[in-house]
């Protein structure tokens, strides 16, 4: 859930890559066609953060809305932190699951505390975290020396 939420709220792609209508085909869009040779782009970030599809909550960071009995369809449809479809990312399923590894990892050795207020991001095809003081402990008994 908490890393679902992470890739929700801080999303790796700001914008969507670009893909263009093809020849020929016939695209709807809110009743407004699209022409052929139209560059479309579904902005990542923006989809992420929708108050149409995530709630009045959609700003805010909450690992909880991703509890089977919250999460709805429109939301599991919206949520695509490594893109849909045969040009997704190739490397989904390796980067899931070290993710889960370095995480479940790390937090059961470490003890964090946010020393700051939010984090800053900077815009651009990929989004770019600013500096986040943190705090670090070793957890006692968990993990041998290293």
């Amino acid at each position: 859930m908490v890393i679902n939420e992470t890739h929700r709220h801080h999303s790796t792609l700001s914008i969507g890559l670009p893909r263009l209508v093809p020849p020929g085909a016939v695209i709807t869009l809110h009743s407004t066609p699209i022409p052929p040779s139209t560059t479309l782009s579904i902005p990542t970030y923006t989809l992420h953060h929708e108050p149409q599809i995530w709630g009045p909550s959609a700003s805010k960071f909450d690992p909880n809305r991703w509890s089977p009995s919250l999460i709805t369809e429109a939301q599991k449809a919206a949520f695509m932190p490594f893109g849909v479809g045969p040009r997704s990312c190739i490397g989904r399923n390796v980067a899931e699951m070290e993710l889960a590894m370095v995480v479940a990892g790390v937090v059961r050795g470490f003890e964090f505390d946010l020393r700051q207020e939010g984090v800053e991001t900077r815009e651009g095809f990929l989004r770019k975290m600013g500096g986040c003081r943190v705090g670090v402990r070793r957890r006692r008994g968990c993990m041998s020396e290293v």
